[in-house]
């Protein structure tokens, strides 16, 4: 190919002043001028339409030269494609030269078209370079417009370039690539992108389309929300507040607690419901406008669903569901279901807290019983206010907690959540209406017996002390029974009775009533105290005398031994001892007594003197403990 010259392609001449290229009126624009309309276009329409804006402007600068080449018969198709980087070079674009290439055409169709090449300063990346500094992608969109637009027009089908790196992003030169757009595969998308990019007014038409649906929703969205919160200041029930969403969009709605018990709904057949709820499965990968709503799907149709939060803790979940065939209106839909989770969480606030008020007046009554205040006659007067029969049986329950050493939580808290879950288990698993008072470190429970019969309530206790077990892994948790009792008068002797008898619950047996404690229960009284501490030194010793760490820790060993019955496998397995540092412990033991362990009178004797430490020495034993 014959070197080309700028006047061979242009037919560059002056008429009249003006200058004309191929009988088409031209200006000069320095590079510094492209510079300046760049950097204003990318401050004022945004780097992504200055994209589209700089390759259509590319794209019909190359059809232009296309066409003019065209013309020339005389070269072949090859030769043309080549005419390109020589063209655009002529008119100051860039030095541009092609590297490689493969073109392959058969039967005047084109079979395969891919052309590499370089550019080297390029205007474009310059002048990018100087108002906007290193690039983080490619910058000469007019060049590969230009190319793309030549190709196009002189081969009659549809080309893409692209560039690979550029002197804009700090690479030594710009590499160029141009393929068919079916060769590209689903890097063609960026050419579509360029070609199909909207005019600036009619996305502005569209945006404020989208702001004029948006406002409709919210407003939508906003007097419903209103409506609601009207419904909850009125102090009406949840019922009432269905019945507005549903009177608003015609869904079926659901409010679930935190177990998935059904708490209210509306526009809904629960059969229904309960029978499809096992094929409820989340749709995953959809593009949602909260995080907080998840799609579901299941046999009959499609479901939005929320979680209801109260004080940062999951309790319920709201539920929207769709019949086969009705697509959700995600946007809308999503944002009223948020707020109606909201409202029942408020609600649920309300509710969390007059029970709250209704537990700290029945501790408070029961604090009052205790103290003797109060005639039988008031007592049962007072106990009406709170559906609650006194003149039946009933008794006391110890319920003492330990938290451990790797409990992070604050002590305050710790306390505040095992009432709570006390307080929730009685009126939610158990149905039972239990007066529940406090001590440091212990619940005092007053539950009658036409609720709960003598032979269940120690059934009853061991359920209530396995699932604090479970809620909190780190508490141990005791509990002492009181001997049944009909004078409510007397409750205060029944609360002594159930905590003589926690003092004696352990690990392996969490539960003791207080007639385990036998003849023991009886004596121990606030008159024969110094009588018992007596019996206490007279068998225990040295034992007894200035007690620490050490002494508690073969005192709880002689306790164990006795209660096994002398076994001493047992023994060890309890303790979690080996049979060789048992033996240890109990020669010790029979030194410091010098007294035969094996004697079962003495041993019957040296059972109640510990069972009795156990209770008056109790918050002697704890405070040592603790040290």
């Amino acid at each position: 190919m014959k070197t080309l010259e700028l006047n061979d392609l242009l037919h560059i001449h002056q008429e009249n002043e003006l200058w004309f290229a191929n009988n088409e009126r031209s200006v000069f624009v320095s590079t510094r001028a492209f510079g300046t309309m760049q950097r204003d276009l990318i401050e004022n329409i945004g780097i992504d339409r200055m994209k589209t804006f700089f390759f259509k402007y590319g794209y019909q600068l190359g059809v232009e030269d296309a066409q003019e080449v065209a013309k020339r018969d005389s070269l072949s198709l090859l030769e043309k494609i080549e005419y390109g980087p020589i063209i655009h070079a002529l008119k100051g674009h860039a030095k541009s030269r092609i590297t490689e290439k493969e073109f392959e055409v058969e039967e005047n169709e084109i079979k395969s078209f891919r052309f590499k090449g370089i550019w080297e300063n390029s205007y474009e990346a310059e002048q990018h370079l100087k108002n906007f500094g290193m690039s983080h992608g490619p910058v000469c969109y007019t060049l590969t417009g230009y190319a793309t637009g030549y190709i196009t027009g002189v081969v009659g089908v549809n080309v893409f370039f692209k560039e690979l790196q550029c002197q804009g992003q700090g690479d030594p030169c710009c590499v160029w690539e141009g393929r068919l757009v079916s060769e590209w595969k689903e890097e063609a998308e960026e050419f579509f992108s360029y070609s199909k990019e909207l005019p600036i007014l009619k996305e502005l038409e569209q945006t404020n389309e989208k702001l004029m649906q948006e406002k409709n929703n919210l407003a939508l969205v906003s007097k419903t929300y209103n409506e609601m919160t009207n419904e909850l200041i009125k102090g009406n029930n949840i019922d009432s507040i269905l019945n507005i969403v549903h009177k608003q969009n015609h869904l079926s709605i659901v409010v679930e607690d935190s177990r998935q018990n059904i708490i209210a709904s509306k526009g809904i057949n629960l059969e229904d419901f309960e029978s499809s709820r096992a094929s409820f499965s989340e749709i995953p990968d959809k593009k949602q406008c909260h995080s907080k709503v998840g799609i579901f799907s299941f046999e009959k149709g499609m479901s939005l669903k929320t979680p209801i939060y109260l004080l940062g803790k999951i309790v319920g979940y709201c539920s929207f569901l769709y019949e086969q065939g009705r697509i959700p209106k995600y946007e809308v839909d999503s944002m009223i279901l948020d707020r109606l989770a909201s409202i029942c969480s408020l609600l649920f606030l309300k509710e969390k807290t007059e029970v709250e008020s209704l537990e700290q007046v029945k501790g408070h009554f029961l604090e009052e019983i205790m103290s003797g205040k109060y005639t039988q006659q008031e007592i049962m007067r007072k106990a009406d206010y709170i559906q609650l029969d006194l003149s039946d049986y009933y008794h006391i329950v110890a319920l003492t907690y330990k938290f451990l050493n790797k409990c992070d939580e604050k002590e305050f808290t710790l306390h505040k959540k095992t009432f709570e879950m006390v307080s929730a288990y009685f009126r939610e698993e158990e149905n039972l209406n239990v007066i529940i008072g406090q001590r440091p470190d212990t619940l005092i429970l007053l539950i009658t017996e036409n609720q709960v019969t003598q032979q269940n309530m120690e059934k009853m206790i061991r359920t209530l002390v396995a699932f604090l077990k479970k809620e909190t892994k780190h508490a141990l948790f005791l509990a002492g029974i009181s001997s049944q009792n009909s004078n409510i008068l007397e409750a205060g002797v029944a609360m002594e009775e159930a905590c003589s008898a926690v003092r004696l619950s352990s690990r392996d047996e969490p539960i003791t009533f207080f007639s385990d404690l036998g003849m023991l229960g009886i004596l121990i009284n606030d008159q024969n105290e110094q009588a018992i501490r007596k019996m206490i030194r007279d068998q225990l010793g040295v034992l007894y005398e200035n007690l620490d760490k050490n002494k508690l820790e073969l005192i709880e060993t002689l306790y164990h031994f006795l209660e096994q019955g002398g076994n001493l496998e047992q023994t060890a397995e309890s303790l979690a001892l080996s049979k060789s540092g048992l033996r240890y412990r109990l020669n010790k033991i029979t030194d410091l007594l010098n007294r035969d362990l094996r004697d079962p009178q003495r041993q019957f004797q040296l059972m109640m003197a510990l069972k009795a430490l156990k209770i008056v020495e109790h918050e002697k034993i704890k405070k040592i403990q603790a040290e």
